[in-house]
């Protein structure tokens, strides 16, 4: 039985209408954006764009402190399902678009002196793209500064390059069998002492025992390092161990790689690190050693001021 003539345009109006409807529910594919910013001093303080969309995690990076209280969840709690702020990252997680004409608009501030003291931000959804991930910059770095920080990296490198040529030859030669064939055991022993003092913390916590071992040619430092909730991932860098004492100033400062099992520290995790090196011979009297645990960076870890030799 066909359908009454009447009937068609109904029939075709309701199929038309579900087509659209269906076409409406098609995810927009927005492209995925990594930038930087930088801000300036003598620049006056401008609302930046940070494009968020329905879903997606926007995480801002600073290289510099912030004060997490300056962010107003309450303006964002509207639109988004997600906000973490921590002393260096920002973390969105957008519950739907921000619509047009509703635009929240955020201020995050700077810890301490110096300028600028804080930036402002206005979150929009657009269609093209979304920022996935923005590193903040405060202050920005000359030619001259680059050329430094290079210039820094790569006696750094040098130093850890060396570190690591010497942990590669000595992996050739694992184990307690290793440890006698390359003299770093002796038939004088292992002796094993502890450090009573706790660490001072730089934003990682460690937890005792802190054990040295000591044998005629090598000393080696174990203990646990906590990294606390809260904070961002630390990935692993290395120790520097620089003399103190009256008649130390010739004696260089050594950074060694650190000996750790995990890629990175995630926020709340505890792990093992063992930090090993070469015992100096014929030490003027009251010499003792700043020994520090430091990250990729070398700002966040632990520092003990007096260890023995």
């Amino acid at each position: 039985m066909s359908l009454s003539t009447s009937l068609i345009p109904l029939v075709l109006t309701i199929l038309m209408g579900t087509t659209a409807v269906a076409q409406s529910r098609t995810p927009v594919v927005r492209e995925r954006k990594a930038r930087q910013l930088t801000l300036r001093s003598e620049e006056p303080p401008v609302l930046h764009p940070l494009h968020v969309a329905a879903h997606e995690v926007t995480t801002l990076t600073f290289d510099a402190p912030i004060v997490p209280e300056s962010v107003d969840r309450s303006v964002l709690a509207p639109f988004f399902s997600r906000v973490a702020v921590h002393e260096d990252v920002l973390v969105l997680k957008a519950s739907m678009d921000v619509p047009v004409g509703k635009e929240p608009v955020i201020t995050v501030r700077f810890v301490g002196p110096g300028a600028p003291a804080q930036v402002g931000f206005v979150l929009t959804t657009v269609a093209a793209e979304v920022d996935s991930q923005v590193e903040v910059l405060r202050q920005g770095r000359t030619a001259q500064d680059l050329g430094k920080e290079l210039a820094d990296l790569r006696a750094r490198c040098a130093v850890t390059e060396a570190g690591l040529a010497t942990l590669r030859a000595q992996c050739a030669l694992s184990g307690l069998g290793g440890a006698v064939l390359t003299g770093a055991v002796t038939q004088e022993g292992i002796t094993v002492d502890y450090i009573r003092e706790s660490p001072v913390s730089m934003g990682i916590v460690a937890e005792g025992p802190h054990v040295i071992y000591r044998t005629a040619s090598t000393r080696a430092l174990s203990t646990a390092l906590r990294n606390p909730m809260g904070a961002a991932p630390w990935i692993p860098g290395f120790a520097r161990v620089t003399p103190r004492g009256p008649d130390a100033g010739g004696i260089p400062v050594r950074e060694i790689p650190l000996l750790i099992q995990v890629r990175q520290l995630a926020p709340g995790a505890l792990t093992t690190v063992v930090v090993e090196w070469n015992a100096l011979q014929d030490l003027p009297p009251g010499t003792h050693f700043t020994l520090e645990l430091l990250d990729v960076k070398g700002e966040r870890g632990i520092r003990w001021e007096q260890v023995s030799p």
